[in-house]
């Protein structure tokens, strides 16, 4: 299973999805403290600054030079955090 968390903060849903087994593939947060934990934390995933600019072709031009297309084959969850 694949995660994709919006507006992640410091990664609670990321975690979660790391303890159900499934990878954290890509992020978006805007806060600069918030990404940099997630960047730590999850380095080898994508992490997008603003959801406002946030598509399926950047998710997927992305998702694919780190994973190769093959990450879209995975069934995919995608939360979103609190405002």
């Amino acid at each position: 299973m694949i995660h994709i968390g919006l507006f992640e903060g410091i990664g609670g849903f990321s975690l979660a999805a790391k303890w159900m087994g499934w990878r954290t593939l890509a992020t978006c947060e805007i806060a600069d403290f918030p990404r940099k934990v997630l960047q730590y934390y999850w380095p080898e995933a994508y992490h997008h600054t603003d959801i406002h600019t946030l598509s399926y072709e950047t998710i997927n031009t992305e998702l694919s030079k780190r994973f190769g297309s093959h990450w879209r084959s995975d069934d995919i969850i995608l939360t979103g955090g609190f405002p």
